[in-house]
């Protein structure tokens, strides 16, 4: 029996499938990067206005201002590499010498 073309056919949707499921999944990366880039920067904004407001400037906020400073970096390491940023770091072998 010559069932070749169900074959081919089952190639061909896989395919169509797999085209699909990649659309979806790097749009929502964009979304979600751009969301979570967006908040970043509000909160960062907000941050710095109620500082300006205090009239005094404490550690707190300086630090929370760098750990907004450091998530906005990620999301940029990640938008341009697709790579987490904390990966590049840990996959690399470790070696250790005595």
């Amino acid at each position: 029996m010559n069932i070749k073309w169900a074959e081919k056919l089952r190639k061909g949707l896989h395919g169509s499938a797999d085209s699909l499921g990649n659309l979806c999944v790097e749009a929502f990366h964009y979304l979600a990067l751009f969301g979570i880039g967006a908040i970043t920067a509000y909160a960062a904004v907000v941050t710095f206005l109620d500082m300006l407001g205090k009239g005094g400037i404490s550690v707190d906020d300086i630090l929370l201002l760098l750990i907004y400073l450091e998530l906005g970096a990620m999301v940029g390491i990640y938008f341009k590499t697709n790579q987490p940023y904390l990966t590049q770091f840990s996959m690399r072998p470790t070696v250790w010498q005595a």
